[in-house]
């Protein structure tokens, strides 16, 4: 059984993409238990013990739907549901310490991989933390908002020095950033639009796809969601500063 500690996080580290979809990936191994080459990906055809996710799988495998970013919620729900069933720690009450083990830990990765696939900015995010690594994404402020930015930013420093007594300067400007951060929410959901847009392209050039390379369409592609993560960073910091400022 291998150790605990490096198994979880060799279970929540993002792997390179080429490295994810490489044939040389770790498909093959012995059961833990009886060391038999007979296993599934969740048990073991001999001694039918489960068997630890694979290190390399990432959240789009686990879910069987390939590198897709438009699954159907019901399906990714399904899907879910199945593996939880499977996996879920109340069904290895009477089992050996070391499955109980295992199955807390594909439960924990499961529920991660589900969050994740739920949230398009999350999935987004993973899937290119996938392909580039893991460095964070950098944010970056739209460039079509730099003036209303600028503005907020202004009121916002203002508001900090305002005395508790000027409260009309005070409702004056609480109404004017309400309005401001209304404006950002808006443009959010306008990118959050556009990024599903990008899914549907994305899918389609996905399906195309038969090595481990990708075209260069896709690689726009994943240009352009990485802005709009970029944006959608920025705007979020900012709409906190707003919310913190009005408390």
């Amino acid at each position: 059984m291998p150790n605990k500690a490096a198994a979880v996080e060799n279970l929540f580290r993002p792997k390179m993409m080429i490295q994810i979809l490489s044939k040389k990936s770790e498909s093959i191994r012995p059961c833990w238990n009886c060391q038999s080459d007979n296993i599934a990906f969740y048990n073991c055809g001999s001694c039918t013990s489960i068997q630890q996710f694979l290190h390399d799988t990432d959240y789009f495998t686990l879910f069987n739907i390939g590198y897709k970013l438009s699954v159907d919620p019901d399906v990714l729900e399904k899907q879910y549901y199945e593996l939880s069933r499977r996996f879920h720690p109340d069904y290895y009450q009477q089992r050996s310490k070391a499955e109980q083990d295992i199955s807390l830990e594909n439960t924990a990765l499961l529920n991660t991989a589900y969050q994740t696939l739920q949230d398009p900015l999350k999935k987004t995010t993973y899937l290119l933390r996938l392909i580039e690594g893991d460095e964070a994404l950098p944010t970056q402020a739209p460039a079509e908002l730099f003036e209303e930015i600028f503005e907020i930013q202004e009121n916002l420093e203002t508001l900090r020095d305002l005395v508790p007594s000027d409260t009309d300067s005070r409702t004056k400007l609480a109404k004017t950033l309400c309005s401001a951060a209304k404006e950002m929410t808006q443009f959010q959901a306008e990118e959050n639009a556009q990024l599903k847009a990008l899914f549907l392209k994305w899918d389609a050039l996905e399906t195309q796809r038969r090595d481990n390379g990708f075209s260069a369409a896709q690689k726009e592609l994943l240009t352009k969601m990485k802005q709009i993560l970029s944006h959608a960073g920025y705007l979020e910091r900012i709409l906190q500063d707003i919310k913190t400022a009005l408390q």
